[in-house]
């Protein structure tokens, strides 16, 4: 088994499936080894199979040709919709497309969203619609949530936005018209707090949870006991079983048959699991736990034994037929890792002090055997995690176990189980703030190097064997570096400058030996939120960026200013620098008036056009020139041409190693003065794909191609790195963590 999910793996870091023949041919000299030819022939079917699920999937995704085609389709929604302030974001399944298109005909399920709705839509809605589709693209930026991937996992064919909703109807009884019914019958009855917790619980949807929710989950290490898996199938199940005793002893009292009272209770375990399983949501711990589940039933059903290992292996085989793309999700590395870690900690033996003490025991190895995960992973360690699922998962449990009890009465009407379900949730929520606030013992990591990650691993191992205190205390050393790293930065007079991959608006982060400079933050939406928290955020965690030295904000437009809210929300900075004032920001220097600064040996110098050609919000824009011993940056926000025209004038400009095009490529800028005055070997575009502007105009790429400069455009490449040391390096994320689904 483990072979042949290596197949599945090897596929999953393919940049084409084109190469997959290539894997096969290379492994298929090993069969000559009567030894090997087993394992060959498992790997060469786990790489088969990937393959041939990886091109299904891609067959369906809606070709770059038909970007922004309107069409008419009827469908059912099938997830509970996400409301964001004026927009409704759901997934469609497609009943039918009026096309002739065999592009357009393959597709099977949309994400969309719809604006500035009148009605509210539901799952199980059956909606006539008119919808402009794109391709399924992601933005593609380091340590960023790969959307892409996700689009490709759950059969997302492409992605859209309604432009008039035609009719909309209920398409009968269906699972997602019933998860649309209980979640909004736990918005009626619940304050929101309340109602968020328990659609989480109960529904696997966690839309609901806020930043600071999240945050707070995630620093106390509780997050999973809001993300239905392991622990809540199997209570569901064990619930099951014991409801079905209770019943079988009356049965057996009167007379029953005890074989078939047994299986009938096995049957009613699983069916309560599965029914909670569906209506959960089938992610990929449910799934993990349901299998797991089913086995163990399985083997009492036909009173065969069935170890927990072979459990564990048939759930990870299961999962991974199901989802071949399972063995490099996140969730299914914490989820089949946290199992087996329990599993062989329960063979070691958990110690003894009775019941508390034992639970105590688990709690502290199962932390510490899931340290190198959450450094790899997510880049933090919660000390606090021990002590608080002490007695959280507990609690959690026996509330999850009341919920098939308590929550048909609160529907019905009674007040006293919604009461008492409230109390629950809010002292849950509470305790863990409580915890957090007084102990804190939260620790965030910036990226965890491949060597230092093994050490860990091995020093992990190392205390979980059951050899003597006096020897185990030894591979705490061995953490040390995973708990001091520091992250390598630039050389004096040198620096590093990431250009985001935001869409249509622009994000650069410039770093020194001395500290880091972010010039932009992104685009804000109108429905609330900003690209900043998934596109910049994740790199600045990986750095182990908690403070600036400097913010520049360009100008006012919210392609370049929407994430400043966010950015200062969760970091601190010691200077802003505007080129135009922000509503409600105070304390900030004028672009105009900032004098230029040396920070790590590299020179920023701040320019702004003359108030003569100050005539819209872009001419503001305060452009950032970035000097090291070799390379120079030039970052002109959304200048235009007056404003270029205005600064040659008024300045001695350097030659520029890397433009960024002004006004992520409109005819309104880069124009031929500017170029001619900076003379740039690289221009820089960064712009949404498909674009409704038509970003980068055709006039100004020529203009940039005359001018002998090398292209880069994040809506093509991904996020850009720039290298300024001894020599002036570019580099493109989609290229250095391209995968087969990966576009471009």
């Amino acid at each position: 088994m483990i072979v042949f999910i290596s197949g599945l793996l090897a596929v999953a870091w393919l940049p084409s499936l084109h190469y997959t023949p290539l894997l096969v041919a290379f492994a298929l000299p090993f069969m000559l080894r009567r030894r090997l030819r087993q394992s060959i022939l498992l790997f060469s079917l786990g790489v088969a199979y990937a393959a041939i699920w990886g091109g299904w999937q891609l067959s369906h995704r809606l070709p770059d040709r038909f970007a922004r085609a309107d069409v008419d389709l009827v469908g059912v929604i099938d997830e509970l919709p996400r409301l964001q302030g004026r927009r409704q974001s759901f997934t469609l399944r497609i009943i039918s497309i009026d096309s002739e298109e065999a592009g357009l005909l393959r597709l099977r399920r949309l994400s969309l969203s719809h604006y500035d709705a009148k009605e509210v839509l539901k799952a199980g809605d059956r909606i006539a619609a008119r919808v402009r589709l794109f391709p399924p693209r992601g933005l593609s930026n380091p340590h960023a949530f790969d959307s892409e991937r996700r689009f490709l996992v759950e059969s997302i064919d492409a992605r859209g936005y309604v432009r008039s909703l035609e009719s909309k109807a209920r398409s009968g009884f269906t699972l997602p018209g019933v998860r649309q019914q209980l979640a909004d019958r736990l918005d009626h009855h619940f304050e929101p707090r309340v109602s968020v917790t328990l659609r989480a619980l109960v529904l696997g949807d966690r839309s609901g949870l806020d930043p600071d929710g999240w945050k707070l989950l995630s620093e106390t290490g509780t997050a999973h006991l809001l993300v239905v898996s392991g622990v809540h199938i199997a209570v569901m199940a064990g619930l099951g079983l014991m409801l079905a005793r209770c019943l079988g002893l009356l049965l057996l009292w009167g007379g029953g048959d005890s074989r078939t009272v047994r299986m009938a209770g096995l049957l009613f375990a699983l069916l309560l699991a599965c029914t909670y399983a569906l209506i959960a949501g089938m992610g990929l711990p449910v799934q993990r736990a349901l299998i797991m589940v089913a086995v163990f039933i399985g083997a009492e059903w036909w009173l065969r034994p069935v170890t927990a290992w072979q459990r564990w292996r048939t759930a990870l085989l299961g999962v991974s037929l199901l989802q071949p793309l399972a063995v490099i999700e996140p969730g299914a590395w914490l989820s089949f890792g946290a199992v087996a870690l329990l599993i062989w900690i329960s063979q070691l033996g958990i110690g003894s002090g009775g019941r508390l003490g034992q639970w105590w025991s688990v709690q502290g190895r199962l932390f510490i055997g899931m340290m190198p995960l959450s450094a790899l992973l997510f880049q933090q360690l919660g000390f606090l995690a021990p002590v608080v699922n002490f007695v959280a998962l507990p609690a959690v449990s026996l509330l999850i176990m009341t919920l098939p009890l308590l929550l048909p009465l609160v529907f019905l009407g009674a007040l006293w189980p919604a009461d008492l379900l409230s109390w629950a949730v809010e002292t849950f929520w509470q305790g863990i703030a409580l915890s957090r606030a007084e102990l804190g013992l939260y620790l965030a990591l910036p990226r965890t190097e491949p060597f230092v990650l093994l050490l860990a691993v091995a020093a992990v191992l190392w205390w979980l064997f059951p050899l003597p205190l006096k020897w185990r205390w030894l591979s705490i050393c061995m953490l040390f570096p995973l708990l001091s790293i520091e992250v390598e930065r630039p050389p004096e007079g040198g620096f590093e400058a990431r250009m985001f991959d935001v869409g249509q608006g622009l994000a650069v982060l410039i770093e020194t030996a001395e500290g880091a400079i972010i010039y932009d933050t992104g685009p804000g939406y109108p429905g609330g939120g900003s690209a900043f928290n998934y596109a910049v955020a994740p790199l600045l965690k990986a750095r182990g960026l908690s403070g600036l030295e400097q913010v520049v904000i360009s100008h006012g437009d919210s392609d370049h200013s929407g994430g400043f809210a966010a950015l200062q929300k969760g970091y601190r900075y010691r200077e802003l620098v505007l080129g135009q004032p922000l509503d409600g920001v105070k304390n900030w220097t004028d672009c105009a008036r900032q004098p230029g600064i040396e920070l790590g040996g590299v020179r920023f110098r701040y320019l702004q056009a003359s108030a003569g050609v100050l005539g819209n919000d872009n001419a503001y824009s305060c452009v950032l020139v970035v000097e090291s011993r070799r390379c120079v940056l030039v970052i002109p926000g959304d200048l235009e041409i007056e404003g270029e025209r205005d600064l040659v004038r008024r300045y001695r400009l350097p030659g520029a190693d890397w433009l960024v095009a002004g006004h992520h490529g409109s005819r309104t800028s880069t124009s031929t003065e500017w170029l001619d005055a900076l003379q740039p070997k690289e221009v820089l575009f960064s712009r949404g794909l498909f674009n409704r502007f038509g970003h980068p105009a055709a006039d100004v790429v020529e203009r940039v191609r005359e001018a002998g400069a090398v292209i880069h455009d994040t809506a093509r490449e991904g996020a850009l790195r720039l290298e300024a040391g001894e020599e002036c390096r570019t580099s493109a994320w989609r290229q250095r963590k391209k995968r087969y689904w990966t576009a471009g």
